[in-house]
């Protein structure tokens, strides 16, 4: 009876520590994230999370696994975006004194990976740290802050008027920005403009119609240009390949020669025959001259 009682107990022990062993949650600590990396099966596809119940065989096997761990709180990122309007330059030249088209903003972000995504881009990456991490989503924050600027741009393309800083509340930004598919593997606390700086986009939008108006008056010119000088040039071809013509007829036939010689000056007309042969031809011809002396 008392071995079965101790075996019982060593069984159970055995389960509990094999249960614990692989129960992968007590060894990412509170506040972070992991994600488990195998020599078996490579880059585990949940994230491992504190308070989130996870076991993995995987564990069982010594030296097999190592987790990962990273912070996703929130990162706090200040980013600036300069640049012009397309074609500002040029635009700027048709305008009297020669208006500024660019544009300089300054936004604070708030953003970080998600937990769901970051076993994709461990495994993509092969990130180890939590500086490589931070690194990647400093880079996509330089992104999203181009992206908050253009879809400001856009709206005042479209909408003049609505240059204005209390124009694009925090709400609406974070809105739009959550909604591009391109960031869809972050997790975006806040998007605020600290400072805008936007053209004249009424000015921009008239100069940019002008421009095309002259473009499309030039075009049509050159065209309607173009159409002439191709009717010339395909009328002085006509007429080079009808004196080469004539040029290979003289060539083969050189007894016309003298034979245009005799009737300059007179009403004659020539016909070939169809299929003409050169001792025939040459006969005729010295017929029609005798006949013309005469």
């Amino acid at each position: 009876m008392k071995k079965h009682v101790i075996s019982l107990i060593l069984i159970i022990a055995c389960a509990l520590a094999v249960f614990f062993i692989g129960w992968v949650e007590f060894r990412v600590p509170a506040g972070k994230c992991g994600v488990m990396v195998s020599k078996t099966g490579g880059v585990y596809s949940r994230a491992i999370r504190s308070g989130h119940f996870d076991w993995r065989w995987e564990c069982l096997l010594p030296t097999n696994v190592r987790i990962r761990t990273f912070k996703i709180e929130p990162l706090a990122f200040t980013k600036t975006v300069s640049g012009a309007l397309p074609s500002a330059e040029l635009y700027a030249n048709l305008l009297e004194g020669k208006p500024d088209f660019s544009y300089r903003f300054s936004l604070s972000l708030t953003m970080n990976i998600s937990a769901e995504s970051l076993p994709a881009f461990v495994k993509r990456s092969g990130a180890a740290e939590q500086n490589e991490l931070e690194q990647y989503v400093s880079g996509e924050a330089e992104n999203l802050a181009h992206a908050v600027a253009h879809f400001v741009l856009d709206t005042a393309l479209k909408n003049p008027s609505s240059v204005i800083a209390a124009s694009f509340s925090d709400t609406e930004l974070l809105e739009h920005v959550r909604s591009d598919q391109r960031f869809s593997e972050f997790e975006i606390a806040s998007v605020h403009i600290n400072e805008l700086h936007v053209p004249d986009t009424g000015l921009y939008n008239i100069a940019k119609s002008t421009y095309e108006t002259y473009q499309e008056k030039l075009k049509a010119t050159l065209e309607k240009t173009g159409g002439k000088q191709a009717a010339q040039a395909a009328a002085d071809y006509l007429e080079l390949e009808r004196f080469s013509r004539l040029g290979r007829i003289l060539s083969e036939y050189p007894l016309l020669i003298q034979f245009l010689s005799v009737s300059s000056g007179k009403n004659v007309t020539l016909e070939l025959p169809a299929n003409p042969q050169i001792n025939g031809n040459a006969q005729n011809t010295q017929s029609q001259t005798g006949s013309t002396n005469e």
